[in-house]
């Protein structure tokens, strides 16, 4: 009889995860290496804009529990099991990482990161640091968002960080600073755009704008875009666009430049021909707050919003 140790339940949650990124149906879905790589990158509602993981990681995890095929979803209940996932909320990671990066640069120094493992009573030595340092910081460019995800998933408790920075002085964030078109777009529904051009031109027309930012190996960007669909027809005087980010130069520079996106999906308000708010992530209340609080166009819809979330489980908010 096989112990449970070795062979841990998958709770629906975690299968419908699996399922999203494997290949193949049902029991004989099988996850490759890429998918791999995806599924361990990205949490239920976020990914990043770029891969994080390292490639030594990615194949050793692959190594140690791929079977002949692949990974089954056995071996995917062992790999959640020893605590390989990516799990918590986006503002969870987003508030524990502007907490260490207490001078708001956007990048954690070592002497950040050390102050944190000594805040949770884990104090390392100097060698034990820069080896951490070292192996997270994928880029040599400093300790990032995703380097710290890498962190997170290896080194760090979430819960832990987030309960030890609320024992923390709170810093003061700085206040912050962003012609008729001729693209055919169709109000009610969802328009396909495929370059920075074609988003200037529907944006200079002044109308209210919605951007939705999405990449080709996002799972929650493909999970939301159901909820985008259902949200442009209530919000029917909003344009609702959406653009992957790594389709083409003009996709990628949108993207990197323009919005300097680190987590997909992320979303883009625009009105009167102005960018007016950027959020992240496949979060409903979160979608909607932006919507009515930054769009006229929107906010007269609220009350037919509240109407379709009553009456439409999938919509209401999380």
């Amino acid at each position: 009889m096989e112990d449970k140790e070795d062979n841990p339940d998958v709770d629906e949650k975690r299968r419908s995860r699996f399922l999203s990124y494997a290949e193949g149906e049902g029991d004989s879905a099988l996850l490759q290496r890429e998918g791999l790589r995806c599924l361990l990158e990205c949490t239920d509602t976020f990914c990043l804009t770029k891969h994080w993981l390292p490639e030594t990681t990615l194949e050793n995890i692959y190594g140690q529990y791929a079977g002949q095929d692949g990974i089954g979803l056995k071996e995917f209940g062992r790999i959640a099991h020893d605590g390989l996932l990516l799990e918590g909320k986006l503002e969870e990671y987003e508030r524990a990482f502007n907490g260490v990066d207490r001078d708001g640069t956007g990048v954690i120094s070592t002497e950040e990161l050390g102050q944190l493992f000594a805040g949770l009573h884990r104090p390392l030595p100097a060698h034990e640091l820069e080896r951490i340092v070292d192996e997270a910081d994928v880029g040599h460019d400093g300790i990032d968002f995703a380097d710290f995800l890498s962190l997170a998933r290896t080194h760090l408790d979430l819960g832990e960080v987030v309960r030890y920075l609320e024992t923390m002085p709170q810093k003061h964030s700085a206040a912050g600073s962003a012609p008729a078109t001729l693209r055919e777009t169709a109000l009610g529904s969802i328009t396909e755009v495929h370059g920075e051009a074609e988003i200037n031109e529907i944006v200079n027309s002044g109308a209210d704008v919605v951007v939705k930012l999405a990449f080709s190996w996002c799972r929650p960007c493909k999970a939301f875009y159901p909820r985008y669909e259902k949200f442009a027809e209530i919000y029917g005087e909003t344009q609702f666009l959406r653009i992957v980010g790594n389709e083409n130069e003009s996709c990628k520079h949108y993207a990197k430049d323009v919005l300097q996106a680190k987590i997909s999906p992320m979303f883009a308000a625009y009105s009167k021909g102005q960018l007016v708010a950027t959020w992240n992530g496949a979060n409903i209340l979160r979608f909607v707050e932006n919507m009515e609080q930054n769009l006229p166009s929107a906010r007269k819809f609220s009350k037919e919003r509240e109407a379709v979330q009553a009456s439409d489980p999938s919509m209401a908010p999380k």
